[in-house]
């Protein structure tokens, strides 16, 4: 829970430039554009990105999808890559008290099964220094990350 409003929260989440932020040193190749607005297309590739560490050294190439945006309240993105098969990643923001509970449920589907373990921990890693980021940068306490193997 941060405890600033919905719409700062989104306003931040919803850019390439605040997605960056939030997954440094890992950084998103992207359009200009903005994306996560009602008029963007759902269910076509919306652009290909290219993941790097620290701008510099490839990773992997991200296939990003969008099935729905609710814009302010939460997006729904089932996209693949390289290294995943299927990457699902539903983003939900609502209001709690004064502030914005944010809500990440991530599932994925390496493509190669050698590297599952690996995935899993980089996903790990990356979603609770994503949450550290935001609430470096809105204010918040705690860390309420949790994660599920299914």
């Amino acid at each position: 829970v941060l405890p600033v409003p919905t719409e700062d929260v989104w306003a931040h989440a919803s850019s390439m430039r605040g997605v960056n932020a939030e997954l440094w040193p890992i950084h998103m190749s992207h359009p200009k554009r903005r994306f996560l607005e009602a008029s963007v297309p759902l269910g076509i590739v919306l652009f290909r990105s290219v993941i790097t560490l620290f701008r510099v050294i490839p990773l992997d190439v991200h296939a990003l999808r969008l099935l729905a945006i609710a814009p302010g309240e939460s997006f729904h993105e089932d996209s693949s890559s390289w290294t995943e098969a299927r990457w699902v990643h539903k983003r939900r923001l609502a209001p709690e008290g004064n502030g914005t509970r944010i809500t990440d449920l991530v599932t994925f589907t390496p493509r190669y099964l050698f590297l599952a373990p690996i995935l899993a921990a980089t996903v790990r890693r990356t979603f609770a220094r994503r949450h550290a980021y935001l609430r470096k940068r809105f204010g918040g306490t705690g860390d309420a990350l949790t994660f599920e193997r299914r």
